[in-house]
C-alpha cells in the first residue's frame, strides 16, 4: 500500500522524515507540526523546489490532518479529499503501512490521552445510517448548496415518476391555511391532480384577458368558484404568472421553475418565526462587549428587521392580508444592571411586529436564576427553559410558529426540543462551534469540564445538527474548511471524548441540509464615510473627542496625534478575539509606533467590572503589554460602543485614513469586517475562518496570519509603508471594499433565500423524509 502513496525515489527521504516525526515530544501532531518538520528536513538537506512542492512526500504529508506518535507506530488521519478520510498505522521504519477503521483510530487516540487502553465498550454514536433515506451529494463542491441539489433531485423525481410526485405536490398544496382561511386550493371543489391541472388550464385564458394590474378582489369570485383560494397573487397578472409557472413545471420540471413557484406562493405561509438565542445579554442597548454578547446579537436583530421587511412585501404580493410576527426567545435576567434584560417583552427597534420575549432560567426547585451566567454554564437550565418557551410562544403567536431558528449550541438544542414538540421546521445556525476554537477540547474534555462543560456542548451540537431540517452557515469553510484544512462541521464527523463517548458518524456533510447564506449589513447605520449628507455633525464631534482626546473614567490612554494613521479594532476581550495579540504586534513594531496610533473598543478598561474570568485575564494581559512596550500615550482604549454609533466611529477612522483590524485567532464569519469595509475602511481579517470568503486579498482588503504578533505587525507595516509611497493606494482598497460588500452581502438576498429554504425543506419533510426523520429523532 505504501508504494501507492510514496514513490520509490522518495522512499529513503520519507523514512528519515518519519523518524523525525516519531522523535517529537508531543504525542499528537497537527498538520502544521508535520509540515514544519518537513520544511526543517528540506532545509537541513538542502532539498530543491521540486522536492519541496511536488514530491509524493509533500503530497502525502500535506493531506495529514493529525498523527499520533504511539509506541513503534505513527497513526495517521489522512484527508484524501474534502470530508473524506482514511486512517493508517505506519511502522516507525516506514516499512509497513496498514489501513485501520475509524473506530480503531479513535480507540488509539483515547489511549494516547489516557495513557492506558481505552474502555472496551464506550458509548458509540453513529448517525450515518439515518441518512439512507435521502439522496446524498457526490461532488464536495456542491456541499453548502443543499437547496440547489434538492431542487434538481425533486425535478428529476418528478420527471421519472410524474404521477406520484404530482399527487404528493397536490396533497401538500391542499394542506395550507391561515387563521381558518384555506389557501391556494379548495379540496372540496378540486379533488385530485388531474382536476387541479384542468382547472389551471381553464383559468389561465380567462386571466389573460384581464389587465395585469387588476386587483385580486376583482377576480377572486371567479377563482373561488373554480376552486382557487387566496395566495396565488395580489393582481391578475401575478396570479397568471404564478399559475403558468406551475403549469410549465408540471409539463417540463426544472430547478429554476420549482424555485420560482415556491418563492411566489404561501406553501407554507411563513409569517410567524421564532428565533432562539438563550445565552448572553440579549438586548438592544448597553449590552455589546459584555461577556458572550457581540456579533450574534447584532446578527439576530438585523435578521429580524430584514425578514420582516421581506415577509411584508412577499405576503402582500401573494394577495394575503397577514401581519408577519417574529419573536426572539432569550433569557430573562432579573439582575439586569443597566440593561433591559429584566423586561419580559420588548419591541425591536425598526420593526412593526418584532419582539424580544424573555423567559427565565429556573433551577431544580423552580426558582428563577437571578444573575447572568456564562454560555458554558447554561446547560442545566435549557430543558425547563424550552418547556416555558413553548407555552409563551403558543400564547404570543396564538398557535404554532411556522419556522424555528436556533442560534449557537444552546439555542439550537432548545430549537430541537421545540421543533419536536410543535412539529415545526427547524433551522440551525451555529455562528461558531467551540470544538474547533479550543484546540484538543474533545480529547482533554475531562480537564476542561468544570469550567467549559464541553461534553454537554458537543453532544448538543451533534443532536441539533442531525435533528434540524436545514442548516445555514455564513461561509463554505464553516462546513468543509479548505482543500487543506478541516471545517468546523467537518470536525464533528469522527471524534472521541475519552472514557465517555466515541462518535464514528456525527454528521453527514454530504446530506443536502447545508446552505451557505452570508448575512448582510444594515445600510441605514453603515455607509461610506464620503456620504456626508447622511452624517450628523453632533455625532461626529462627540466621537472625534471620545476617540482622540477626551479624558474620562471609562477611557484609558493619552491624547492622540490626528496626523497619525489610526489602527482601529472592536471586539470582546476574550482569548479567541486576540486583542492582546494586536497590542503586542503594535508594541513590537517601530514602524507602526512611528506612523500609527492604536484605538481599541473592547468591553471595559476595568477588570473588576467583568464577571467573566477569561475576559479579566485578557484585560490584565493587555495592561501588562501596554506597560512592557510603553504604549500608554500611543493608544486609546474605549469601552464597547453602542451599535447605533459604530457606523460613525468607522467613518471617523476613515476620515483620518485609518484601517480596521480584526485580529481574531479564528473568526467564523466577521460582521465587523462587513461593517468596516462598507464604511470605507481598508480592512485586515484573519486568514483562519470566514474572512476568506469576504475579503479578496490585496484587492478589497487583506487576510493576515494572526497566530503570532510579528506576523500581524508585518502585514500592517507593509500596508502603511505602501500608503506613504503610493498615492491613492488607501482610496483604491477602500473603494474596492465598499463595492465588494454592496455586491455580495445584503440582508435582502439573505431573507429571500432563508424563506425559500423554509418552504422547500417543509415540502421535503412532508413528501420524502418524514418517517426516516422520526427514526433519527428517536435515536437522538
Amino acid at each position: 500500500m505504501l508504494h501507492e502513496l510514496i514513490s520509490k525515489v522518495d522512499l529513503k527521504d520519507f523514512r528519515e522524515i518519519i523518524a523525525l516525526l516519531m522523535s517529537q515530544e508531543h504525542p499528537i501532531l497537527l498538520r502544521n507540526d508535520i509540515l514544519l518538520t518537513f520544511e526543517h528536513y528540506c532545509d537541513l538537506h538542502e532539498k530543491n523546489v521540486r522536492f519541496r512542492t511536488q514530491s509524493s512526500i509533500v503530497r502525502f504529508l500535506s493531506r495529514i490532518q493529525e498523527a499520533l506518535v504511539l509506541d513503534e507506530h505513527l497513526v495517521i488521519m489522512h484527508r484524501y479529499a474534502i470530508a473524506r478520510y482514511r486512517y493508517y498505522r505506519l511502522r516507525s521504519d516506514a516499512e509497513q503501512l496498514e489501513e485501520i477503521a475509524v473506530r480503531e483510530y479513535l480507540d488509539l487516540k483515547a489511549r494516547q490521552i489516557l495513557g492506558e487502553p481505552a474502555p472496551q465498550n464506550p458509548l458509540q454514536i453513529d448517525l450515518t445510517p439515518f441518512y439512507d433515506y435521502a439522496p446524498l451529494i457526490r461532488d464536495p463542491k456542491a456541499i453548502g448548496l443543499g437547496i440547489r441539489f434538492l431542487n434538481r433531485y425533486l425535478c428529476s423525481s418528478n420527471f421519472q415518476n410524474p404521477e406520484a410526485w404530482n399527487a404528493k405536490s397536490f396533497q401538500f398544496i391542499k394542506l395550507h391555511s391561515y387563521g381558518g382561511q384555506q389557501l391556494l386550493v379548495n379540496g372540496d371543489i378540486i379533488k385530485d391532480p388531474a382536476a387541479f391541472y384542468a382547472a389551471l388550464m381553464r383559468v389561465l385564458p380567462w386571466l389573460a384577458e384581464k389587465k395585469p394590474a387588476t386587483p385580486v378582489r376583482q377576480v377572486s369570485a371567479f377563482l373561488k368558484k373554480a376552486g382557487f383560494e387566496p395566495g396565488w397573487g395580489s393582481t391578475a397578472g401575478r396570479i397568471r404568472e404564478t399559475m403558468q409557472t406551475l403549469v410549465d413545471f408540471i409539463n417540463e420540471p426544472s430547478p429554476e421553475l420549482l424555485e420560482t413557484f415556491i418563492s411566489r406562493v404561501p406553501m407554507p405561509l411563513i409569517s410567524k418565526i421564532a428565533i432562539i438565542s438563550p445565552h448572553g445579554w440579549f438586548a438592544q442597548e448597553q449590552v455589546l462587549g459584555r461577556p458572550d454578547t457581540g456579533g450574534q446579537v447584532i446578527y439576530i436583530l438585523d435578521q429580524v428587521r430584514a425578514l420582516e421587511r421581506y415577509l411584508k412585501r412577499e405576503i402582500a404580493l401573494q394577495g394575503i392580508t397577514v401581519e408577519p410576527q417574529i419573536i426572539v426567545i432569550t433569557r430573562l435576567i432579573p439582575e439586569a444592571e443597566e440593561t433591559t434584560c429584566n423586561i419580559r417583552r420588548e419591541k425591536i427597534h425598526g420593526t412593526d411586529n418584532g419582539w424580544i420575549l424573555r423567559v427565565p432560567f429556573r433551577d431544580t426547585s423552580g426558582q428563577t436564576l437571578p444573575s447572568w451566567v456564562s454560555r458554558f454554564e447554561v446547560w442545566p437550565y435549557l430543558e425547563r427553559f424550552a418547556d416555558e418557551a413553548e407555552i409563551e410562544l403558543l400564547s404570543e403567536f396564538q398557535g404554532r410558529p411556522d419556522l424555528i431558528i436556533g442560534n449557537y449550541s444552546d439555542g439550537n438544542l432548545v430549537a430541537s426540543l421545540l421543533s419536536d414538540r410543535l412539529d415545526v421546521i427547524q433551522c440551525t445556525i451555529a455562528h461558531a462551534l467551540e470544538k474547533t476554537k479550543y484546540l484538543f477540547s474533545d480529547l482533554y474534555w475531562q480537564e476542561l469540564e468544570d469550567h467549559y462543560h464541553f461534553s454537554l456542548q458537543f453532544m448538543a451540537d451533534v443532536l441539533s445538527m442531525n435533528k434540524s431540517d436545514f442548516i445555514i452557515t455564513s461561509t463554505h469553510q464553516e462546513i468543509i474548511g479548505t482543500d487543506d484544512t478541516m471545517g468546523q462541521y467537518e470536525s464533528y464527523q469522527h471524534f472521541t471524548l475519552p472514557s465517555l463517548v466515541q462518535v464514528t458518524g456525527g454528521i453527514n456533510l454530504y446530506a443536502p441540509k447545508f446552505n451557505v447564506i452570508p448575512p448582510g449589513v444594515d445600510e441605514t447605520l453603515y455607509f461610506p464615510y464620503f456620504e456626508q449628507d447622511r452624517r450628523t455633525d453632533h455625532q461626529r464631534r462627540h466621537w472625534e473627542r471620545r476617540l482622540f482626546e477626551e479624558c474620562a473614567d471609562d477611557i484609558f490612554g493619552g491624547v492622540l496625534e490626528r496626523s497619525r494613521i489610526p489602527i482601529f479594532t472592536m471586539a470582546r476581550f476574550d482569548r479567541i478575539k486576540n486583542l492582546t495579540g494586536l497590542i503586542e504586534a503594535y508594541g513590537l513594531s517601530d514602524t507602526l509606533k512611528e506612523h500609527c496610533s492604536l484605538i481599541l473598543a473592547a468591553g471595559t478598561i476595568h477588570a473588576r467590572e467583568s464577571l467573566d474570568s477569561e475576559e479579566r485575564a485578557e484585560i490584565e494581559k493587555a495592561y501588562a503589554l501596554i506597560e512592557r512596550y510603553g504604549l500608554a500615550e500611543r493608544l486609546r482604549w474605549l469601552p464597547s460602543i453602542n451599535k447605533l454609533d459604530t457606523g460613525e466611529v468607522y467613518r471617523i477612522i476613515a476620515d483620518h485614513r485609518g484601517i480596521f483590524v480584526q485580529p481574531a485567532l479564528f473568526e467564523a464569519f466577521g460582521l465587523t469586517i462587513l461593517e468596516a469595509m462598507l464604511s470605507g475602511l481598508p480592512t485586515f481579517g484573519p486568514l483562519f475562518g470566514g474572512p476568506q470568503e469576504i475579503i479578496e486579498p490585496g484587492v478589497s482588503g487583506f487576510l493576515i496570519n494572526t497566530s503570532s504578533p510579528p506576523l500581524i505587525a508585518k502585514a500592517l507595516e507593509d500596508f502603511v509603508l505602501r500608503m506613504h509611497s503610493e498615492g491613492g493606494y488607501w482610496e483604491q482598497i477602500s473603494q474596492a471594499g465598499i463595492s465588494r460588500i454592496r455586491t455580495h452581502f445584503t440582508w435582502e438576498l439573505y431573507s429571500e433565500r432563508l424563506v425559500n429554504l423554509a418552504k422547500l425543506y417543509g415540502f421535503w419533510r412532508f413528501a420524502v423524509s418524514g418517517q426516516a426523520k422520526l427514526k433519527m429523532d428517536r435515536y437522538c
